[in-house]
């Protein structure tokens, strides 16, 4: 697939919803070539996250974790209004009310997240309306966002009466810092694009009609890049700040050997050499 061709394919993904027979408990995935765009499709109810949609969530992206030649995530919401308004509360009596039924809910969250952080390559939240709730922590799992101007934020669970889970704490801390959340989760606040930004939550604004070219326009650099400095990039960041263990040295050591000694080195030499732009085992153009 070329270049222009990708770029048109996955703009027309990101702007219509997804045909009803991809939405699996109200999640769709759908691949444009080496991208794979995870869907949340409850539009009548702001794409409100149930049990079952966390669930399939963590399904999804430990199917996409383990997919070779995968170079990007996209994660975003269908319909005009939101990424995701929050958990479906309609469910709770049968899902959270409890301490029982409530760990097993909490624990669907933390799994669902836990698969996204541990997709090797760069999973972008595409936010053009509400990350509320169960929305902010997903988007916050996410390794970048990029949000619409018209975008809100916030996770007022205080008005439930429900507890933050370690995951999604430590999914939210980690983008933003303990102050910042703890201000969230104190006031109950909404908070717009631009406050979000502010804080770290998002890292690029784009007015409402220019959303999709921005993340197209993020995809599509990514894919001109060498993918194991790519994945790189993203495992090694992710270890800032924390001592490293055993496992942690491993895998540095064979990220090390992978690179180079690996082809994309020689390959991204070669163009410089050469003058020309590195193909990295990119599949052949159509």
């Amino acid at each position: 697939m070329t270049d222009e061709t990708f770029t048109g394919e996955l703009g027309r993904v990101l702007r219509e919803d997804p045909p009803a027979e991809l939405v699996v408990d109200r999640v769709a995935v759908q691949d444009v070539d080496d991208v794979a765009v995870v869907t949340l499709s409850k539009p009548e109810a702001r794409n409100a996250l149930s049990l079952a949609a966390w669930q399939r969530l963590r399904t999804v992206f430990t199917e996409l974790g383990g997919r070779d030649g995968l170079r990007a995530v996209v994660v975003r919401g269908a319909g005009p209004d939101a990424l995701a308004a929050g958990a479906d509360i309609k469910e709770f009596p049968q899902t959270r009310l409890g301490a029982a039924a409530a760990t097993g809910y909490n624990e669907s969250i933390a799994r669902a997240l836990r698969a996204v952080s541990a997709v090797p390559v760069p999973v972008i939240a595409s936010i053009h309306g509400l990350a509320v709730g169960g929305g902010c922590e997903l988007a916050a799992a996410c390794d970048v966002r990029i949000a619409s101007t018209a975008a809100r934020f916030g996770i007022p669970i205080g008005k439930l009466g429900v507890t933050l889970g370690y995951t999604e704490t430590s999914a939210v801390a980690r983008v933003i810092g303990p102050a910042e959340l703890k201000y969230l989760l104190f006031s109950g606040d909404i908070v717009g694009a631009a406050d979000a930004h502010r804080i770290g939550l998002v890292q690029r604004l784009a007015e409402p009609g220019e959303l999709v070219d921005t993340v197209t326009g993020l995809v599509g650099r990514i894919r001109t890049q060498a993918p194991v400095t790519i994945s790189a990039a993203k495992l090694v960041t992710d270890m800032a700040g924390r001592p490293l263990t055993d496992a942690d040295a491993d895998l540095l050591s064979r990220l090390h050997v992978e690179a180079y000694d690996g082809p994309d080195l020689r390959e991204g030499v070669a163009a410089f050499s050469e003058r020309r732009a590195p193909v990295f085992g990119r599949k052949g153009e159509d």
